[in-house]
């Protein structure tokens, strides 16, 4: 059973736990980074998760604190539109728990926030996390060769989004 709740000072040990592994970080943003210490999630559970309206859940299977799903609302013209992302400890890959994950938060962000479209940019070598937006109804909107920097490398950026306008 999944279920989504917010963040509390309660989550840092278990936030460090998971989310200090490079396996993990390794195509996620640069404000997830890899070495992952205490001071990282305290800054995560006091200001980045909610940084510039951002809506930021734990991810709980059977109850148990598992990895993070999120929104970041968009500005301007764009404010009908949100980035989607998220994550999961490595022990918890391959279980259907992010699939699940990004369903629930795509009818959070499109039933009870009004967004328009959500879309989520994924590095070239992620398949993983293109499988789990495709189970949920994103479509690649398309690839920008060579946009991401990380670790020492270049990635293609895929960008992928679903939509709720009728």
């Amino acid at each position: 059973m999944i279920t989504l709740r917010d963040y509390t000072k309660a989550d840092i040990a278990r936030l460090v736990a998971l989310a200090n592994n490079e396996n993990v970080s390794r195509y996620l943003i640069d404000t997830f980074p890899y070495p992952y210490t205490q001071k990282d999630a305290e800054w995560w559970i006091e200001t980045g998760a909610k940084e510039n309206g951002s809506v930021t859940k734990v991810i709980e299977y059977g109850g148990e604190f598992v990895g993070s799903v999120g929104i970041k609302p968009q500005t301007g013209w764009q404010s009908h539109t949100a980035e989607i992302g998220y994550w999961l400890g490595e022990e918890y890959w391959g279980r259907g728990i992010a699939t699940e994950a990004l369903r629930l938060m795509t009818e959070i962000a499109f039933s009870e926030m009004g967004f328009k479209k959500l879309f989520a940019p994924v590095l070239e070598p992620n398949r993983a996390s293109m499988r789990v937006l495709e189970k949920n109804g994103y479509l690649l909107e398309g690839v920008l060769r060579k946009e991401c920097f990380k670790g020492g490398h270049y990635f293609d950026g895929y960008y992928y989004a679903r939509v709720s306008l009728p």
